[in-house]
């Protein structure tokens, strides 16, 4: 294949990358498989395949006070930015589950901190419409 036309076939995938964490999922998929898909993308450090398991006009509430809400893609490709500066021992886990028409509620643990750095378990409350993370919201942990 002459160089021009590989070149313009592999732009022509690039977009499946961030596709990949939520292309699996559909409208027809369950709440709880849509956040699965974006936790894994998370746990992947896949900023892009995060983010493409949010809706357009997604957002995030902070609910301590502390952080501003986020609205859109581009917000929250900043917000989980972070991730890219990660080790690959960075990682949450769901210790716990619980799910009901369109909300997921997800108990989470973060591993791979730095040594002496620990953070609390902490809720996090999913809002999942046409099979795209809509809201989420993070109640304080302390």
């Amino acid at each position: 294949m002459k160089p021009r036309l590989l070149a313009a076939a592999l732009l022509t995938l690039a977009p499946l990358h961030a596709w990949a964490a939520c292309g699996a999922t559909d409208a027809k998929s369950s709440p709880a498989q849509v956040v699965q898909a974006q936790v894994d993308a998370y746990n992947a450090h896949d900023i892009d395949g995060l983010v493409a398991c949010y809706a357009k006009d997604a957002s995030l509430s902070f609910l301590d006070g502390e952080h501003p809400s986020t609205h859109g893609r581009d917000a929250i490709r900043k917000v989980f930015g972070f991730l890219a500066r990660q080790s690959k021992a960075f990682h949450v886990e769901i210790v716990r589950r619980a799910a009901t028409g369109p909300v997921v509620v997800d108990l989470e643990r973060l591993h791979g901190l730095p040594p002496g750095k620990h953070l609390p378990d902490a809720f996090a409350i999913y809002e999942v419409r046409d099979g795209l993370i809509a809201k989420v919201w993070f109640p304080p942990s302390k």
